[in-house]
């Protein structure tokens, strides 16, 4: 590909705020176009005078002016044409011929001799110490790019999703176009990742708070005996789990309530009411000091086994889940005599 150069085209800024395009003018005050600051191309005196001018000499200048603007937006579309979406649509190319480079690594035989190849290469060449849980998109990537790790990073995420995806090597430039670039995919991944942090939390969270409720059937505290017209069963104990009873109450006044309902919900019931509890009782970054404070009440009420308590939670004992084994029977012949 040939490339034609070009002499730098020079502008003036007159601090009148008009801009001289006369041939003869191109003296002083020269901008140098190469920087394409269109900011610097026309930028008014506040100070200059405007006062009012005769109709067609003020509708000449401002039509000279328009068009003015209409040449420089020329010049940007061009610039855009050329070097933006034509540069995009090279780039996105140049990432299928390094996604399916990838994918070959992948597929060798020989795909970790090869990976470790390029780790020794970045560090020996490059002083770069990739960390022992990178990815083999990440060691690819920076292999390939091994001057700027934003860009390697920015590259290694699309190879991710696409890997993930399951794409094409030959399709992942249209792919790349159809999701609105690399940033939308960067925006995605980060969007996933933090849905499912989200998640996993929230699952955390409703985890605990079931526990606390559990743990507090051990606990002191007034019981009322609710009479059973006033309980409502809407599972069947021989195909789902009861989740929890939940009262339906009236306020009476000061501490006073009355039980007006009690109705025992399936699982999946019970547990879309705990999580919308858990959620607004137990903020994302106090989770660790919720766990604690179970902790804590479960020693306090000497719970180490049972009410929601599972191997691996702190202070769970399995003694009292272990069967001792028989006594083995001595025959009577061997026995010693007294």
């Amino acid at each position: 590909m040939q490339i034609q150069s070009q002499s730098s085209a020079k502008v003036t800024m007159p601090k009148n705020g008009r801009v001289i395009v006369d041939e003869d003018q191109y003296e002083d005050s020269m901008t140098d176009l190469d920087d394409f600051d269109l900011a610097k191309m026309f930028k008014p005196d506040i100070e200059m005078n405007l006062t009012p001018v005769a109709a067609p000499e003020m509708l000449e200048q401002i039509d000279s002016l328009i068009a003015k603007g209409k040449a420089f937006k020329g010049l940007n579309d061009k610039y855009v044409e050329k070097f933006i979406v034509k540069g995009n649509e090279e780039l996105y190319e140049l990432l299928g011929g390094i996604y399916g480079f990838m994918l070959t690594v992948n597929e060798s035989p020989y795909r970790d001799h090869i990976l470790m190849r390029m780790r020794n290469h970045l560090s020996s060449e490059h002083s770069i110490v990739l960390q022992d849980t990178a990815t083999m998109e990440s060691i690819v990537v920076r292999f390939i790019v091994p001057s700027d790790r934003q860009t390697a990073f920015n590259y290694a995420r699309v190879m991710k999703v696409a890997f993930i995806e399951k794409i094409v090597a030959k399709d992942l430039a249209g792919y790349i176009k159809g999701r609105g670039g690399i940033t939308k995919i960067q925006d995605t991944i980060a969007n996933e990742e933090a849905a499912k942090e989200h998640k996993e939390i929230a699952t955390k969270k409703l985890s605990l708070y079931k526990k606390v409720l559990i743990a507090k059937l051990k606990a002191t505290g007034p019981e009322i005996e609710v009479p059973q017209k006033l309980c409502s069963n809407l599972v069947d104990y021989n195909k789902d789990a009861a989740c929890f009873e939940f009262a339906i109450v009236s306020k009476l006044g000061g501490d006073k309530y009355r039980i007006n309902q009690v109705v025992n919900l399936p699982e999946a019931v019970g547990d879309h009411m705990l999580n919308y509890i858990s959620n607004v009782s137990i903020p994302d970054d106090k989770v660790e000091e919720f766990q604690d404070k179970l902790d804590e009440m479960r020693a306090r009420l000497g719970i180490t086994r049972g009410y929601g308590m599972v191997p691996g939670d702190k202070g769970y004992d399995a003694a009292g889940n272990i069967t001792p084994p028989p006594v083995k029977e001595v025959p009577a012949e061997t026995k010693t005599a007294e």
